[in-house]
């Protein structure tokens, strides 16, 4: 219920967000921790297996090591280590500029719906698109969210088009807005007029959002019999890792400001576009690269060595989840321009406390082993 008053928080406010081409609800966080990028060759340097007795470094058949030590008191690594099979690049990019025109045209509906291509903030600019048919669009994304949420739908094929056919239509959709990146779709939503009046009964009767969603107008939808629609949604993948989405509690460093996260969400039924939220959007980064040479697994342990060396902890952390992403910071001097770094991104649990629970993520810049959030 806890994770669930706090997505109802933030989809409650998707309309304030909309207006100023904020963040739209994601419920799929957890799931940019489990990407599974494919085959990985396992690094030479990862894969040293050191002679202490406290170290049990095991290797799976799929290149893949499991890294299991004790690194310092109450400091401990428990956890599967991937090491990307491509060679990896740092980039060099800035937030997108959308084209008013050319995106209204790509919508093709419904000129009377509400288009914003700017944050509406005075320090970033650019990289945000959203789009909504009617004041009705954040009403839908909060039934859908909710319904994910509380087990109300299944997997399943809408009538008016297939989830793949679906998928492909908002892909195709993002091409046309020169998006740059490889979308993925995280998760989709299938609801129909029945699902929308069974989604709206259990929130209506749900006392920690009945007062504010009724206040909101919320208790007066009403839904077209022979309605369909699909909530997808996206990630970005760049060179097949994850580009930085949403991490509650995130937090910058003295020296350097987090650029938004990478944000896509689409609400697509059998009458066209609903709605459609993005941020955290950047331009062609192909002509501005640099290889990147990633550390392994004894980089990483000296990175988290070096941030809790001079710490005497009481409790006991443990590294229990290490992913890779592609994380977007802001150049120095700019809030427009903007670095794509990979970065090793690692989950703790502290006091035998699960991940979830714990909340509690730390990502090191994997070209240089920095800290970086």
């Amino acid at each position: 219920m806890k994770k669930m008053r706090k997505m109802m928080l933030l989809a409650i406010g998707m309309a304030v967000l909309l207006a100023t081409g904020g963040c739209t609800l994601s419920s799929q966080s957890e799931e940019q921790s489990n990407s599974d990028w494919g085959s990985v060759d396992t690094n030479p340097q990862a894969s040293e297996v050191q002679d202490e007795t406290n170290i049990d470094v095991k290797k799976p058949e799929n290149a893949a090591i499991f890294i299991d030590e004790k690194l310092d008191e109450n400091l401990f690594i428990s956890a599967e280590l991937k090491m990307p099979e491509n060679i990896l690049y740092e980039y060099t990019t800035q937030l997108k500029s959308f084209n008013y025109d050319k995106v209204h045209e790509a919508i093709g509906q419904n000129a009377e719906g509400n288009l914003v291509v700017s944050d509406g903030s005075d320090e970033f600019t650019g990289g945000s698109l959203t789009y909504q048919r009617n004041d009705m669009a954040d009403h839908l994304e909060t039934y859908c969210s909710y319904a994910e949420e509380m087990g109300l739908t299944d997997e399943r094929d809408l009538s008016f088009m297939s989830r793949t056919d679906a998928v492909a239509r908002i892909q195709s959709l993002m091409e046309s807005f020169g998006v740059e990146g490889e979308l993925e779709a995280l998760g989709i939503v299938a609801m129909n007029h029945l699902d929308f009046e069974n989604a709206k009964k259990a929130i209506m009767e749900d006392n920690n959002y009945q007062g504010v969603l009724s206040a909101k107008g919320y208790e007066n939808d009403t839904f077209d019999e022979g309605m369909e629609m699909y909530r997808i949604i996206f990630r970005m993948n760049v060179n097949g890792i994850p580009v930085y989405r949403n991490e509650p509690g995130l937090r910058g460093t003295s020296e350097r400001f987090l650029a938004y996260p990478v944000t896509i969400t689409a609400l697509l039924s059998n009458n066209g576009i609903e709605m459609i939220t993005m941020m955290g959007m950047f331009e062609s980064y192909d002509g501005h690269q640099k290889e990147a040479a990633i550390i392994g697994a004894d980089g990483i342990k000296e990175a988290i060595m070096k941030k809790f060396g001079d710490v005497i902890l009481t409790s006991e952390y443990k590294a229990a989840n290490i992913w890779m992403e592609y994380f977007p910071l802001l150049r120095e001097d700019s809030f427009t321009e903007i670095d794509l770094i990979p970065v090793w991104c690692v989950d703790f649990e502290i006091d035998g406390e699960s991940v979830k629970d714990t909340g509690y993520t730390i990502r090191f810049n994997a070209i240089t082993g920095e800290e970086i959030s």
